[in-house]
């Protein structure tokens, strides 16, 4: 019993991947493909599905030297200075300053370079601000 079942379910699988595919053309000369015999002139074609996923073990050395060039850069990188609390609020009553204070240059009609320039110290401001609500 057990060996009939397993027959079964063995060539179950071959039967279900074969399927049957009708092609023919509509009236613009498109092909249109269906799993029903339409009553137009048509073709029959045959599919086998397979599997075709490559299971040889993925290559990830190249990842890794990635991150290893990235922690290096960390490491290169400058370490910020600790400020205290009361100069990061500085900081940030300052950039707030320069943000809502921002009028653009005399003669500039750019509102692309004035707009960028706000967003500028918008992104300051945030900045600036965030890391003192994070010390509190």
């Amino acid at each position: 019993m057990v060996r009939l079942l397993l027959l079964c379910s063995l060539l179950l699988p071959t039967h279900l991947c074969a399927t049957q595919v009708f092609q023919s053309k509509d009236k613009f000369g498109r092909p249109v493909f269906s799993d029903t015999a339409p009553d137009t002139k048509h073709q029959s074609i045959t599919i086998e599905i397979q599997n075709d996923y490559d299971w040889h073990k993925p290559d990830f050395s190249s990842l890794r030297k990635k991150s290893q060039r990235n922690k290096r850069k960390k490491r290169r990188r400058k370490q910020q200075p600790k400020y205290s609390l009361a100069q990061l609020q500085g900081k940030c009553q300052s950039a707030r300053y320069r943000y809502q204070t921002y009028r653009g240059t005399k003669n500039s009609n750019n509102w692309g370079s004035y707009k960028a320039k706000l967003i500028k110290y918008a992104e300051r401001r945030d900045y600036w601000c965030s890391r003192a609500l994070k010390r509190k």
